[in-house]
């Protein structure tokens, strides 16, 4: 027997089923474990997830780049799709995404991500000014990735800074820092995108 429920419940559930956060349970309608055990469901999340990488390697090129050659691409927008509610003006599912990535476990991930949403803003107009902090040089990571081009292999240790700002001439400025004027929460660890060739302070954005 099919159970009662008001709209808004029904359009819950079937959100829930898109995103994989809800499981059917034994008081749901048979409804609902039909749709769940469809293959329809599946090409469906396949579509939108082709969707969100269309239009997220179209504007944050650096960042999926970045997480395309660490094989964190697919991980990461499904987290992205479980996790956030996304709007469906595709304007501002970069935004969204980038800052979303500003809690990832890869710190070299959120250096990138933090600076690449921060260029973002201020390209739009946005007054404020931002600071990244990385654990190697920048340049040679960022030119690669704005080339396609695999990481450089290894890298030592050396901590810079990005600025950006709308009052800069280029928007941006890296400035290496001393040891230990990089930020006090920094801690280094060994991060995922190249296993034990990086290591990482963990970068913020302030």
């Amino acid at each position: 027997m099919e159970v009662d429920m008001d709209l808004a419940s029904h359009q819950r559930i079937l959100l829930g089923l898109m995103r994989a956060t809800y499981q059917p349970g034994p008081g749901d309608a048979p409804y609902f474990r039909r749709v769940a055990d469809s293959p329809d469901l599946q090409e469906a999340r396949g579509n939108v997830l082709l969707w969100r990488i269309y239009v997220l390697e179209r504007s944050c090129v650096l960042t999926v780049e970045l997480l395309r050659q660490a094989g964190l691409l697919e991980e990461a927008l499904q987290a992205f799709i479980r996790q956030e509610n996304i709007s469906p003006f595709r304007e501002y599912q970069p935004l969204a995404f980038l800052g979303f990535l500003a809690g990832h476990e890869d710190p070299l991930v959120v250096s990138v991500s933090q600076f690449e949403l921060a260029l973002m803003k201020v390209r739009e107009g946005d007054p404020c000014r931002y600071m990244v902090d990385w654990s190697y040089d920048p340049a040679p990571i960022l030119q690669a990735l704005a080339q396609r081009a695999p990481l450089p292999d290894r890298a030592d240790p050396d901590l810079h800074r990005i600025e950006i700002s709308g009052e800069l001439p280029y928007l941006f400025e890296m400035k290496r820092l001393a040891r230990d004027s990089a930020n006090e929460r920094s801690k280094f660890q060994t991060a995922l995108t190249r296993g034990s060739r990086y290591k990482s302070t963990g970068a913020t954005s302030q």
